[in-house]
């Protein structure tokens, strides 16, 4: 009976915390494609936190203005995202930590 308790409840926290972890790394593949392209199109940082605003609202993802940080400009495209995800556990809430980043330079 205990056994079956703690399978349940493995069951259960794998249910609630992989699905967050899969929407950060599709969060973090996006900016990771995505800031090549920006880099070559010349977009400023606000248009940039823009669109990886409207990703992370697609997800799910509780990540606010404040969390992104940007450098855009012609030499540089660098974007870095911190922000916590609270997964509640019936028990307790677990607070996950994320910090997807992308860089990318001129070559000219």
């Amino acid at each position: 009976m205990l056994s079956l308790a703690f399978i349940a409840a493995v069951i259960y926290g794998c249910v609630k915390i992989i699905p967050v972890y899969v929407d950060n790394y599709e969060l973090n593949d996006f900016i990771q494609g995505q800031t090549p392209f920006w880099l070559t199109q010349r977009a400023t940082a606000e248009q940039i936190k823009k669109i990886v605003l409207t990703k992370a609202e697609d997800l799910d993802l509780p990540v606010t203005d404040d969390d992104i940080t940007i450098t855009a400009n012609q030499n540089i495209v660098k974007i870095g995202i911190d922000y916590h995800v609270p997964v509640d556990l019936k028990l307790f809430t677990l607070n996950l930590h994320f910090s997807p980043a992308s860089e990318n330079k001129s070559i000219i």
